[in-house]
């Protein structure tokens, strides 16, 4: 007999929605230790934004369905695979008459390791939406047995589900995908395939120490000691395996926190400031103008327009 998947998995403890009592920043939300979480269900409309460390894989079987990222509206088309880093802040607003979904959250750190082509890579860590040029590349006959198998007390039937979501990434990497939703700030451009294990265990180690040290003062100085690395060195291999800067990924997140806050709550704007790690009203105006293109003040408005309509 065939084990029953419940239509939707316990709440992960590494979720942040913008209205918990006490949310934390997406820079809190790294974990090396965080498993892979596949859904197959009707999607539901959320009342409010949240986000999460893992990248996000949506593919909706029976119906478009649409959501709201960082104040923008994104259709995921039926059939269409459509991948982004879940650690901006997003919403489902309208389900469509969509019954039947896959959702995959997949673990940054497995994400990263596998040889997908670094431009695909380049573009989701810059907070772009992807979507795959074709449909149909994937049906919820598989999404159930990965389902099944990666719970499987099979240690090898575990690794084989993987790395078929794996080539499955490959297989949307090679059949085409573009933009369906661009970080305007973001500058993406070419790099290198290869990326050693080495470097890898270095950046999850940084990654681990600024998620538990996001309220603080961040120096890379701090952040290379922690993982017993020159400065020099680690500011180049993290920004080789998270094709962004260390302060630029930082920054990123921070910003992500805000925006959720503004959306979500009436708290101040100097409150929510400080909550996202900013110390410095100045530096908090300027760096959200550069990254957002508007004032914290303009975009709280706009996302206030943009539920009421």
């Amino acid at each position: 007999m065939m084990p029953i998947i419940p239509d939707h998995l316990p709440p992960d403890p590494h979720m942040c929605s913008s209205t918990d009592s006490k949310t934390r920043s997406p820079l809190s939300l790294y974990s090396e230790y965080q498993r892979m979480d596949i859904e197959l269900r009707r999607p539901r409309p959320m009342e409010s934004c949240h986000w999460h460390g893992q990248v996000e894989v949506n593919v909706p079987f029976d119906g478009d369905v649409e959501y709201i990222i960082n104040n923008e509206k994104v259709q995921i088309k039926q059939g269409h695979i459509t991948i982004f880093w879940a650690c901006t802040p997003h919403q489902l607003t309208r389900p469509g008459d969509s019954l039947n979904m896959a959702i995959f959250n997949l673990p940054m750190h497995l994400f990263l390791s596998w040889p997908l082509d670094r431009q695909l890579v380049n573009h989701i860590t810059h907070g772009t939406v992807l979507k795959s040029l074709t449909a149909q590349q994937l049906s919820p006959f598989e999404v159930r047995r990965w389902q099944q198998e990666i719970n499987s007390p099979n240690e090898q039937i575990r690794q084989l589900a993987i790395d078929e979501i794996c080539l499955m990434l490959k297989r949307f990497s090679l059949s085409g995908w573009q933009p369906i939703l661009v970080n305007k700030t973001a500058s993406t451009r070419r790099s290198s395939n290869n990326v050693s294990r080495h470097a890898q265990f270095y950046v999850s180690q940084m990654l681990e120490f600024i998620g538990e040290n996001y309220d603080q003062a961040l120096t890379i100085e701090r952040v290379a000691e922690h993982a017993k690395l020159n400065p020099n060195y680690a500011m180049g291999i993290f920004q080789r395996v998270m094709q962004l800067t260390m302060k630029q990924y930082i920054t990123a997140m921070r910003v992500n926190h805000v925006r959720a806050l503004l959306s979500d709550t009436d708290k101040s704007i100097l409150d929510i400031a400080l909550t996202a790690g900013f110390h410095s009203s100045s530096s908090f105006y300027s760096t959200f103008n550069k990254y957002v293109g508007m004032s914290p003040q303009n975009y709280r408005k706009l996302r206030q327009l943009s539920c009421d309509s």
